[in-house]
């Protein structure tokens, strides 16, 4: 393949930026615009960051019965940091704020794969396969979540090591493990990773070793210290409390267990049929994504391991397949490792050869994680080519739009879990579903919410209390009625 002019580069990788920007607009703001996105989990913090950005504490009432605080259940700093935002963007703040992490995460790996070659190709291909990923793709489709942004700090991280450049390499270091609170745990294993290919510079295994206990002492820190007092155990603990009533119990039977261990990563652990299968499935397309190359670089294969633990072992069958946004954090380490392996052979044309097919095997997979996965997805979030994106199926979107205007923003709310995030910029926000009781100074349901209840005991039993404003038959607006 010819070597491309400075013009030619920088017109092919601002159509890859741009294709890639325009795809996750589609995604993401459409589906919110759609009422596609929901209470669990962007509406949570975008009204977190309503709260951080009015100098209070966010807490857990949305979905838990009680009000601890929202860093009991993840440790999450980026809400608080990126709070005033919601006064330009409102509720599509987070979405915005995921969508540029991602292709600055993209920049990252652009910048990080040119340090290692001079073919002009390579770069492109290694973006085009970042962004075009089952992991990132599926992420998208599902609201939002800090583990995407926390994922997009790794090619950073990784440039500015190799730049040499510690004092940003650093600052990287602590907006991964700000991200949540399992993030210090995976950021053990990239900086024990990263030892093999800086074995032989004495600065870089310093400041390698000084992240590795760093990545320790936050871990314990948060987990042990900090989340209990605030009334939690860890948000991710109670998914693999099956191994375990601890951490240090989780690891002594994964560890004293090989062979166990060793096969709850490949099979149905649940009692559900529908989840044979899913694991091999998730395995498959991340091998097809790049993990049959990272088998040659085997030292990045030390990163995946907290991730694939933490996918695998999980109890919730929702975690093991290629949905959601259980496997962004896979992107970066498949896409650096493989094309750390690709710019290293001698012939120019297997490495061009290469670095295309393996964009054209990771858009085939997305593609295929789009169409026929077994895994359980939503289709009508993801597929942007079809007219069935662009649609909702359960109510008129302009009417419950024009509903939402006749909210008063000082007014207390309930509502259906996909109104909840344009809903979330005020003071009080209720998840209908998951309230212990109807008591909001409005209600803002769908028909199937009108007879919902919770094993049996009818959930708006308080219904005469209230008169309904406006209705169309599929959406109601109902206001307590004041004496």
């Amino acid at each position: 393949m010819t070597t491309l002019t400075d013009k030619q580069k920088k017109i092919t990788l601002a159509t890859v930026f741009t294709v890639a920007g325009v795809l996750y607009a589609l995604i993401s703001l459409v589906n919110h615009y759609l009422f596609k996105t929901y209470a669990l989990d962007l509406g949570l913090y975008t009204h977190a960051m309503y709260d951080y950005a009015h100098f209070r504490m966010a807490d857990c009432s949305m979905f838990k019965p009680n009000d601890a605080s929202l860093l009991s259940d993840h440790f999450d700093l980026y809400l608080p940091l990126l709070s005033p935002l919601v006064y330009l963007f409102g509720s599509y703040t987070l979405l915005l704020v995921q969508i540029v992490a991602v292709l600055l995460g993209g920049w990252g790996i652009y910048k990080l794969i040119g340090l290692y070659t001079d073919n002009c190709w390579m770069p492109i291909c290694a973006v085009s396969t970042f962004f075009f990923s089952f992991g990132i793709i599926q992420a998208m489709a599902f609201d939002y979540h800090s583990n995407v942004l926390t994922a997009m700090m790794l090619p950073w991280l990784l440039f500015y090591l190799k730049e040499q450049r510690y004092a940003m390499a650093s600052l990287f270091v602590v907006l991964f493990v700000i991200g949540k609170e399992n993030m210090s745990l995976w950021l053990l294993f990239v900086a024990l990773a990263l030892m093999w290919d800086y074995r032989k510079d004495k600065k870089a295994l310093w400041h390698l070793l000084a992240y590795a206990v760093f990545a320790i002492a936050y871990f314990f820190i948060i987990n042990m210290i900090l989340m209990p007092r605030l009334g939690g155990n860890g948000g991710g603990f109670t998914r693999y409390a099956y191994l375990g009533g601890n951490y240090a119990e989780i690891a002594k039977n994964l560890l004293l267990n090989p062979g166990k261990t060793l096969e709850l990563l490949f099979t149905n652990t649940s009692n559900v049929s529908y989840l044979d299968g899913v694991k091999a499935e998730f395995y498959f397309c991340a091998l097809a994504s790049g993990m049959v190359l990272t088998l040659l670089k085997p030292n990045y294969l030390i990163m995946l391991i907290p991730l694939i633990a933490q996918k695998m072992l999980a109890m919730d069958g929702n975690f093991w397949g290629i949905s959601l946004q259980y496997s962004v954090e896979f992107v970066p380490v498949l896409v650096v490792s493989s094309f750390l392996v690709i710019v290293k052979l001698k012939n120019a044309r297997w490495r061009t050869a290469l670095g295309l097919a393996l964009v054209l095997s990771v858009v085939l997979t997305t593609f295929y994680s789009i169409g026929v996965p077994k895994s359980k997805i939503y289709v009508d979030q993801l597929c942007v080519y079809q007219g069935r994106h662009y649609r909702q199926k359960e109510f008129d979107v302009r009417y419950a739009r024009e509903l939402i205007e006749m909210i008063p923003d000082d007014a207390s709310v309930s509502a259906a879990t996909m109104f909840v995030p344009h809903l979330a910029l005020r003071d009080h926000i209720q998840n209908f579903a998951d309230a212990a009781k109807i008591d909001a100074d409005y209600v803002l349901i769908t028909e199937r919410y009108l007879n919902f209840n919770r094993k049996g005991v009818l959930l708006f039993s308080n219904r005469s209390e209230y008169e309904t404003v406006a209705s169309d038959g599929s959406v109601f607006l109902f206001r307590r009625i004041r004496e």
